[in-house]
């Protein structure tokens, strides 16, 4: 059990770390009367986290929601409404809240002990359902590419009707010489 000075660390780190983030995921790693995530499983979650420059910060719920409070989010999520242990991903300004939403979700789909409750994005609750429809869309790179396709398709259509038309002048003209 942690002690009130620890518990006052937790509190500050989380009011300092929230407010810089980009993205804010809240997350269940175990259920009451169920057997939670392996010692393994959550070191690979925080692996990835990593990776992508974010973190996970397991606390209790009251901790979590005092460091919301502090940092005006309370109004913006119900941290008590949360079933299970609560973590916490903490995603930096810089990092891509995509990839990062995709490897939370990812995570979760192999993992069904992991839960996700919603997210803070950009000052904005995200329930589950937002949060999962975030992290299915493709990444941008595959949107910049389906920008350019469709961009180029009405050219390219353009150029096959041409093509087309300038085929069927030269087809007349050879006929009108014989």
């Amino acid at each position: 059990m942690k002690t009130k000075a620890q518990k006052k660390e937790t509190v500050k780190e989380l009011s300092k770390k929230i407010p810089e983030a980009e993205m804010v995921i809240f997350t269940s790693y175990s259920h009451a009367g169920e057997k939670g995530l392996s010692v393994a499983k959550m070191r690979e979650l925080k692996k990835s986290l990593r990776e992508l420059g974010a973190e996970y910060v397991v606390a209790k719920k009251n901790l979590i929601r005092i460091a919301t409070e502090q940092v005006h989010l309370g109004k913006v999520v119900d941290v008590n409404s949360f079933e299970g242990s609560l973590g916490v991903v903490v995603g930096p300004k810089e990092s891509d809240s995509a990839a990062l939403s995709k490897n939370v979700y990812d995570f979760s789909k192999s993992n069904p002990v992991f839960k996700v409750f919603g997210a803070i994005l950009e000052q904005k609750y995200l329930n589950a359902d937002s949060f999962n429809e975030l992290a299915k869309l493709p990444s941008r790179e595959v949107m910049l590419g389906r920008v350019v396709g469709m961009m180029q398709y009405p050219l390219t259509g353009m150029m096959n009707v041409l093509q087309g038309n300038i085929r069927s002048l030269l087809v007349i003209l050879s006929n009108l010489k014989k």
